[in-house]
């Protein structure tokens, strides 16, 4: 089994002012830290980066909150078909429930469309 190696001599260098900001810039505007950025260039000799632009900061908070919601209704709906079809609510109040249900998957499909 080979031993692991520890990576633990620092390397650094100077930029100047405008040599930075376009450095900043690229690293600002993808998913690349700076570590993972020279070593792509210097051990593995990468020249090319396949770009991913950084999410909004909203982006994970919102999708709790959709997979949170979905997870809600989904357990709403299930539970409200189980009580229907044990006789236990009346078709009145399952139609009103299920039309509620379906506009809230409407308005939450519409805020994701927009987005």
């Amino acid at each position: 089994m080979k031993s692991k190696e520890n990576r633990s001599i620092p390397i650094s260098f100077r930029l100047t002012a405008s040599e930075f900001e376009l450095y900043t810039d690229v690293l600002a505007r993808t998913k690349l830290t700076k570590t993972d950025f020279f070593r792509g260039v210097f051990l593995e000799k990468k020249y090319t980066f396949h770009v991913h632009e950084k999410r909004p900061v909203e982006y994970d908070r919102l999708l709790f909150l959709f997979n949170k919601t979905s997870n809600n209704m989904n357990q709403i709906a299930h539970k409200l078909n189980g009580a229907y079809r044990r006789g236990i609510v009346s078709e009145k109040v399952y139609v009103e429930y299920l039309n509620n249900l379906i506009s809230i998957e409407r308005l939450l499909d519409g805020s994701i469309n927009k987005c």
